[in-house]
């Protein structure tokens, strides 16, 4: 039978491999690039990574699901962001490591930070 801690690490490896499993996906790892810096609604965002708007719904559901991107409720919009500090850490870790030119600007990036700035 397994402990109460082994239970907890068990939980704690599946989450993050569920995470790790949506940022699998390229265009969901592009959404949370865009989504890191600033929230943006469906219909800006779509345009921007060239999908339709059916197709980011879908993703945005996957990401908003796994507790990766938020969804801010104005009216008859919905603006997502992406403020997961351990998301934020992955971004950064990979924009570093692969040097890519449209490196994150995710919001307090550093070591532990979890802070929100509030941008809209």
């Amino acid at each position: 039978m397994y402990s109460s801690d082994q239970t907890r690490e068990d939980e704690r490896l599946i989450y993050h491999a569920d995470l790790l499993n949506q940022l699998s996906n390229p265009k969901r790892l592009e959404v949370c690039i865009h989504l890191s810096d600033h929230e943006e609604d469906v219909n800006s965002l779509a345009k921007k990574l060239g999908i339709s708007q059916s197709a980011l719904s879908q993703h945005l559901t996957r990401l908003h699901h796994s507790g990766i991107v938020k969804v801010r409720r104005q009216a008859q919009f919905r603006y997502y962001s992406c403020d997961h500090p351990g998301v934020l850490r992955i971004l950064k870790t990979l924009a570093e490591l692969f040097d890519v030119e449209s490196k994150p600007k995710a919001r307090n990036i550093a070591a532990g930070s979890d802070s929100h700035d509030g941008k809209s």
